[in-house]
Parts: structure tokens; C-alpha cells; sequence
């Protein structure tokens, strides 16, 4: 049996999504699992196999083990057609964070969808200039789909953590901002309440005087 993925640079994203949906150790089924992903065969056919193909094949997935490359991936093609990441995540919109907002609690199933968020077809390039199309909800799951079946995940990797280090600043950013805003209104409510109670007061005095 010939194994033809030899490294995370042949791993599509719906490869690595399904190696990362099984449990983690060195368990034999375990084993025959990743095989089969690798492989792109029935569990059944690994289980068949002699014993020293199996073990043949267990160490010619050793590189499983190791992440793939922390590369970030600026651009790339598929099918004659660029792609490039977002230029810059400074800049990212609103309506684009709130989308991978959405999707970040369930990161791995939702990897397609993200790197086709990150990743767009290039609309004008000057050397190492480019722009991107903006984010729209046309063409969008195609781009998704297209990149499940033909993206590596070599290709993306780094550009996820990339994003993730920046999207954590973004986080801390926001958060101390809207702190501070908090701050900002309950100071304002607390003055807003002290005015309402001594104009009642002032009303009240007045009344009496009468």
C-alpha cells in the first residue's frame, strides 16, 4: 500500500479537519485511523494489512506528530486563479471579525471557512502590492469548498496563528476599550442620578416654602 501524502504539505484542510476530530495517542486503532485518512482508504483494508506494512507505514507517518510549518503564506494559486491574504489584519472590518467571532468556538470544522474569509482572489497586483476583493457572501462558500478539498493546510497554518497572535491584541484592545467606556457611562449615570435627586430635592424645598 503506497502512501502518498508524505508530509503536512500534501494534507488538504477536510484531511487534517478529520485527523483532528480523532483522539489523541499511540492506541493501534488510533493509529489505523490516520492511516486510513492518509491513505484515503477503509479502516477495514488497514486492518487486513500484514504487520510489517503496517508498521512501515506508522513510521512513514511519524511527521504527524510535529505541527506543520509556522510559515505565513502570502499568496498562492489554484486552478490559474491568485489568492492573497488580507494585506493587512490592522485594518480587518467589523463585519469580518464578527464573522470568525462566530466561528471560532468550533475553529476546526470551521477552517475552510476562515481561510477563505483570510484568503481572496487578487483583483490588482503591483509587485509585492496586491488588493483583494472585499468580503461577500457571493462566491464565498465556493471559495470555502474549494479550499476544504485543495488547500494544504501547510499552505494556511501559519497565517491562522499569524492571525490568531493579532486577533488576541485585537481582543485585549477591545476589551480595555470597552472597559473604559463602562468606566465612562457609569460615571455619567452615577452624575445623572446625584443632578436627578437634588433637582427632586430643590422641588421639594421649593414646595414647602409656598
Amino acid at each position: 500500500m503506497e502512501l502518498k501524502v508524505k508530509s503536512w504539505k500534501d494534507v488538504t484542510i477536510e484531511m487534517y479537519q478529520e485527523l483532528s476530530n480523532i483522539e489523541s495517542g499511540n492506541d493501534i486503532s488510533v493509529i489505523i485511523n490516520k492511516i486510513s485518512i492518509l491513505v484515503d482508504t477503509d479502516q477495514e483494508e488497514i486492518r487486513n494489512l500484514p504487520v510489517p506494512e503496517f508498521r512501515k507505514l506508522t513510521e512513514d507517518i511519524s511527521w504527524v506528530a510535529n505541527d506543520p510549518t509556522k510559515e505565513v503564506k502570502i499568496k498562492f494559486e489554484i486552478d490559474g486563479k491568485k489568492y492573497g491574504m488580507i494585506p493587512d489584519l490592522n485594518f480587518i472590518t467589523t463585519g469580518e471579525w464578527a464573522d470568525i467571532e462566530a466561528w471560532k468556538d468550533e475553529s476546526n470544522e470551521n477552517l475552510h471557512l476562515i481561510a477563505a474569509l483570510l484568503y481572496r482572489p487578487i483583483t490588482k497586483e503591483d509587485g509585492d502590492e496586491y488588493e483583494i476583493e472585499p468580503h461577500k457572501t457571493q462566491g464565498f462558500m465556493k471559495r470555502a469548498d474549494l479550499f476544504k478539498q485543495r488547500l494544504t493546510i501547510d499552505q494556511m497554518w501559519g497565517s491562522l496563528l499569524f492571525f490568531s497572535a493579532s486577533g488576541l491584541k485585537f481582543i485585549e484592545i477591545t476589551a480595555d476599550y470597552l472597559e473604559e467606556e463602562a468606566k465612562v457611562a457609569t460615571r455619567k449615570a452615577k452624575r445623572a442620578a446625584a443632578y436627578k435627586k437634588k433637582k427632586m430635592t430643590t422641588q421639594k424645598a421649593t414646595k414647602k416654602s409656598k
